[in-house]
């Protein structure tokens, strides 16, 4: 019964420097593309903003921008008395 005691934690402890040597092996390994932040999906980062008629946030790109100030759409901005060419 010693015996296999014995070589059952011998072979744990191989098997526990195997997993280092080869997690070692993983980290120094020189990766093919560099690393980058995730963005979810997104392209770039984009400010949000909220509309001065409603108060809804929208992003930057969705929305209007006239005279300095930003609505999340035309008709909006039309509500709000802009001169809309």
């Amino acid at each position: 019964m010693g015996r296999i005691l014995f070589f059952l934690g011998l072979a744990l402890v191989a098997w526990m420097i195997f997993k280092s040597w080869q997690r070692k092996q993983l980290d120094e390994k020189p990766s093919d593309k560099p690393k980058q932040k995730s963005s979810l999906g997104r392209k770039s980062q984009e400010e949000i903003m909220p509309c001065q008629h409603c108060g809804a946030y929208s992003p930057m790109s969705e929305g209007v921008l006239m005279q300095g100030r930003f609505y999340c759409g035309m008709e909006h901005a039309k509500a709000a008395g802009e001169k809309v060419h």
